[in-house]
Formats: C-alpha cells, sequence, structure tokens
C-alpha cells in the first residue's frame, strides 16, 4: 500500500519505514504486469530466488531430490502461501549462509558472491531481521576460511560497506520537514505501545496529573490513538516517562521471554521445529547445538525487550534450524563424507532423517494448504461484502479490518484500491498516510468527531469505550453514533462528539 499508494496511503512512496528505502525505489520501478503490482512481484521474486538457492545447494551436497524437495516444500510452503516482507528478509539471509556454506567447503567464489548479494537484499528488505539471523547462523559461518582467503575478505567489506552506505541514504530519506511529528512521536510512544510502561504509569496517577494527563488518555496512546496533539505529544510524553523512571516489570520482561520460548510449539512453528529437533538428535554436531542454544537465547530476549510471539519473526530462525543440520553433515549425509557410511546405523540414522523430512514437508504442507484455501474463501467473501464500502475516508482502529484479506498480495481487486482508509497506528503521523493528508486539509479525524455529520469508524468496542471517555474527558461532549452500515462482518459507524459547538 505504501509502495503504491491505495488503501491506508494517500500517495505512493518508497519510504516504506520498515524496509530501506533503496528497496523502496526498486520495487516501485518494476512495473504492473496482469494488475500486480511491483511490491508484489517483488516479493513472489525473492521467494522463487530463495527457493532455486535452497534447491540448488541441496542437489550441490548430494542430498537426492526426495529430501532437496521435501525440505524446499517444508521452508516455503507457508511463506508462498502467506507472503510476508519480514520472512522474505530472513529467507534472504538464510539463502545467504547456505552460499556461503557452500564457499567455505567447496571453495565457490560464485556462492559467495551470490550470498553476499543476498544478504544485501535481506538487509533492505528488513534489516532487524537480517540481523537476528546471521547472528544465530553465525557458529555456521566459514570464519576460518574468511580470514585466509584474500577474496572472502574483500566481499565482506564491500558488503559492509554497501550496507554502511544504504543506511545512511535511509536514514537521510526521513529527516525532511514532513517527517519531523513522526520521527518525535515514535520514540517517544514506544515504551507505551511496545513496552509495559502503560501500565506503570497508571499505578501513579500524581504523575499522570502533574502532566495532564488521565489514565483514559494513557489506554488512548497504548492504542495507537495519535490524532490527538495534546495526547500525543511527544514533550510532554517524555517528560513524563523521565519521571516515571526505569520501568521495574522484571518479572514481568522475563516471562514475555518465556512466552516468546514457548510459541515454538505454535501450530504453525509445530513440523519445522519437531524435524529440526529430531535432525539435530540424529546428527549431533557442537555447530548445531551452538546454533540452537544463540536460536533460543535471542527468542528469549525478544520477549524480554517487548516483542514475544512474533510468528513472522521466528519463521526464519526455525527454517535456518532445520537446513543446519543439512548443511553441516556435508555432502549427502550417509552416502558419503558423512563419517557414518553406508551400512548399519550409518543408513538407518539415513533413512531416519529422510523420513523425518518428508512427513513434516507432508504434514506441513497439508496444514497450509488447507489454511489457505480457508483464507482464500474468506477473502473472497469479504471483498464481495465490502464491494460497496464508502470511498470517503473511514477511519480504521484496530486489529478488526481485515486488511490481509481485502488486500492479497495476487489478487487485487479494482473497488479495494479505491478505499481511503485513515488507519490509526505506527503510520498516523507519516507523511504518506490518509490520516495525514487528512489532517494538513483540516480533516483530522478530531475536526470530524466534532463537526454535525461526524465521522465514519470501524473499530471494536474497546476503543469506542476510550474514545466515549476520551470524547467527554478531552472535548466535554457525549458520543453519539448517527447511524450504522453493515459490510457482512465489518460494521462502519458514524460517530459524532455532542458537545456545545455541534448542539
Amino acid at each position: 500500500m505504501v509502495a503504491h499508494g491505495y488503501g491506508i496511503a494517500a500517495v505512493g512512496t518508497p519510504n516504506l519505514v520498515f524496509s530501506n528505502v533503496i528497496w523502496g525505489y526498486l520495487v516501485r520501478v518494476i512495473p504492473q504486469i496482469h494488475g500486480v503490482w511491483g511490491y508484489s512481484i517483488a516479493t513472489i521474486g525473492v521467494l522463487v530466488i530463495v527457493g532455486t538457492v535452497v534447491l540448488r545447494a541441496l542437489r550441490q551436497l548430494s542430498f537426492g531430490w526426495l529430501v532437496s524437495l521435501s525440505a524446499l516444500i517444508l521452508l516455503l510452503a507457508r511463506p508462498v502461501l502467506f507472503p510476508q516482507f519480514t520472512i522474505n528478509a530472513g529467507l534472504l539471509t538464510l539463502g545467504a549462509v547456505i552460499c556461503w556454506h557452500l564457499y567455505g567447503h567447496q571453495k565457490s567464489r560464485q556462492a559467495l558472491f551470490i550470498g553476499c548479494l543476498l544478504a544485501f537484499f535481506g538487509y533492505l528488505v528488513r534489516s532487524h531481521e537480517f540481523l537476528l539471523v546471521l547472528l544465530i547462523a553465525s557458529p555456521l559461518l566459514p570464519w576460518n576460511k574468511l580470514a585466509k582467503d584474500r577474496t572472502g575478505q574483500v566481499s565482506v567489506v564491500v558488503l559492509l560497506l554497501a550496507i554502511g552506505v544504504v543506511s545512511f541514504i535511509d536514514y537521510k530519506a526521513y529527516q525532511g520537514d514532513v517527517w519531523r511529528s513522526f520521527n518525535a512521536l515514535n520514540p517517544a510512544r514506544a515504551p507505551i505501545t511496545d513496552f509495559g510502561a502503560d501500565a506503570q504509569l497508571k499505578k501513579h496517577p500524581e504523575i499522570l496529573t502533574r502532566h495532564g494527563y488521565t489514565a483514559n488518555d494513557i489506554n488512548l496512546i497504548g492504542s495507537w490513538f495519535f490524532v490527538d496533539e495534546n495526547i500525543a505529544n511527544p514533550h510532554r510524553l517524555n517528560a513524563m516517562l523521565m519521571d516515571l523512571g526505569p520501568l521495574p516489570a522484571l518479572s514481568n520482561a522475563i516471562n514475555n521471554g518465556w512466552i516468546g520460548v514457548k510459541t515454538f510449539v505454535h501450530p504453525v512453528l509445530v513440523p519445522s521445529i519437531l524435524a529440526s529437533l529430531f535432525l539435530l538428535l540424529l546428527m549431533p554436531n557442537r555447530k548445531l547445538f551452538v546454533t540452537w542454544v544463540i536460536c533460543i537465547a535471542a527468542i528469549f530476549l525478544l520477549g524480554v525487550l517487548g516483542r514475544p510471539g512474533v510468528l513472522r519473526v521466528y519463521i526464519p530462525a526455525i527454517s535456518l534450524l532445520l537446513i543446519a543440520p543439512l548443511l553441516v553433515t556435508g555432502n549427502g549425509y550417509g552416502v558419503r563424507g558423512t563419517g557414518y557410511g553406508v551400512r548399519g546405523t550409518g543408513i538407518l540414522r539415513w533413512r531416519l532423517v529422510q523420513g523425518a523430512i518428508v512427513v513434516a514437508a507432508l504434514f506441513n504442507a497439508t496444514a497450509v494448504f488447507s489454511e489457505s484455501r480457508t483464507a482464500q474463501l474468506a477473502s473472497e467473501r469479504i471483498r464481495e461484502e465490502l464491494r460497496d464500502f464508502p470511498d470517503e475516508p473511514v477511519v480504521a482502529w484496530g486489529a478488526i479490518f481485515p486488511f490481509e484479506a481485502l488486500y492479497p498480495v495476487l489478487r487485487q481487486s479494482d473497488s479495494a484500491l479505491a478505499y481511503r482508509l485513515y488507519t490509526l497506528g505506527v503510520f498516523t503521523n507519516a507523511p504518506f498516510s490518509v490520516a495525514y493528508a487528512e489532517q494538513a486539509v483540516g480533516r483530522g479525524m478530531v475536526d470530524r468527531l466534532t463537526s454535525q455529520s461526524g465521522i465514519p469508524i470501524v473499530a471494536n468496542k474497546q476503543c469506542f469505550d476510550l474514545l466515549t471517555i476520551y470524547c467527554k474527558e478531552r472535548l466535554g461532549g457525549v458520543l453519539q453514533e448517527l447511524a450504522v452500515q453493515k459490510y457482512g462482518q465489518v460494521d462502519v459507524s458514524w460517530r459524532r462528539c455532542e458537545t456545545k459547538v455541534t448542539q
């Protein structure tokens, strides 16, 4: 949406926020093909490239077609049917790790260069995921080879320089005046929206009172309500957080860490994690154990930092754990070059490896295809139900609006492209958003909320309850529902804050 200017975005822009601006420029220059946007083409193209790298690498390591294709299906079934840019970034980095492994063991400079290219694009798509997967994969990288090979050293230096250059370009892309409010609010709201400061602040009403806030104001910030500058004020938020001091919720942070680790048994991850664990037990190796330890520690730390249970972050990491035993064992486990031989327990273990990968691939594919079919039917139904959705800006607040169903990667509808969604979220103050554009012409949410005609909103009861209190506390009025229009399971409610002025 951001790249091509529809839905939540009033205009298209390369400033994708979560991806590097260079990636934004690249996807925007890709022309539409049969109605498919450049960003979607790039998304699918990444998966094709990663799949090619994985399949070719496993074949070069002398794994048979059965194991190679099963591993490929296990890795890519979900990313292909449910594409997501963070997953793509992690898979690109995984592809780089595979190429560097080939370089280390087969002295393939072509693999070295391709690996550096994949790593660079992984960084462009989502730098945080790139760094996470690279950290977890660090025990598997050919450090000794890189230390002795001049070509390898030069390639690494060039890669680091390229990353430094695009990082600087990305930083400069967000330094204009139009980005000032976005840049100022983001670090100020993060402790409340992401790290639990809202709960701590509400335990100290004296701090709230001193800075002119109420408990409902804090709840609004925690619910991404950034449309009132009196509440979403970065200077006042920073001053209030400074008065609060360091967050004391260590026990909660540790609990979040365990939530992250326990997500390993999420149904989406179970086939891959069980296969990875089984391969680890069948092919014990010091590097593999260290990789597992780093992965678990990283997932735990992410939870402590306030990001537990984020599947799109975990999927590439688990994919690495799955493919790592096949890389470490080398040229065809139980076939040659592994130390296990082809007789006795060696061949038995190899058959167990084959069986584990094939069974996990079949189980995963069955579940993913079933989920995809259900999602496709739901998407078609939702798009039909929303066909007559209003063409004026509609506030979409919370996770209730069906973005993924309405805007699939390869099946955009003309009617959906015409919707203008005034989202309350991280992009509210971004200069490309519908919210920013409406605010700039005096049609912001608060302005329309107090107007005679009100404003259409899609939100859940909790958000409307917060808005009711906001109307009373901040605007001195009473929130009224003027009308409601049903579009299947999506209700558009026209709300107005009745004040003395509107009366």
